[in-house]
């Protein structure tokens, strides 16, 4: 079972991203290959939550390996995501989740706009896709000059 791209990642308990599809999870430098808890949990479309670890052939989880890929070279390798079925969710959790996200973010969620306004376009959302629609309107496929007339408009008013 494998889940449906897009995927929210929330990872390191307040940090999102947006993994478009499976093909973004197709190559990873040798440190990510040795991390077998992200710490990340995705959330699918379908209202499924997953985990995952990246998995290469071509790459040994050895003591010189380990040493190697922090210090001296960290190529990069072909891998594959390894799915682990965490659970379900209602839209209602995932919004709460990047709520939280927004909360304790470091000016990377709210590069281009308010946590206020963000948060309350999180909170009119009535499905997964609403929820990467505002995602990408304001963090991942940012249109900077929609976003300025937007604030100019909220200003005059």
């Amino acid at each position: 079972m494998k889940p449906v791209f897009p995927l929210i990642d929330i990872y390191d308990s307040y940090h999102v991203d947006l993994i478009p599809a499976e093909e973004n999870l197709s190559k990873a430098p040798a440190t990510e290959l040795l991390i077998k808890d992200n710490h990340s949990l995705l959330y699918d479309s379908q209202g499924n939550i997953w985990k995952y670890y990246l998995k290469s052939d071509l790459f040994e989880d050895t003591v010189v390996n380990r040493v190697v890929a922090h210090t001296l070279y960290n190529p990069e390798f072909e891998v594959e995501p390894v799915w682990e079925h965490a659970g379900e969710y209602h839209i209602e959790d995932l919004k709460e989740e990047i709520q939280y996200c927004i909360d304790y973010d470091e000016g990377i969620i709210t590069q281009y706009e308010d946590a206020d306004i963000i948060k309350k376009e999180i909170a009119i959302c009535f499905s997964f896709a609403d929820v990467v629609d505002v995602l990408n309107k304001y963090v991942f496929d940012v249109d900077v000059k929609g976003i300025l007339e937007e604030q100019e408009k909220r200003e005059k008013k």
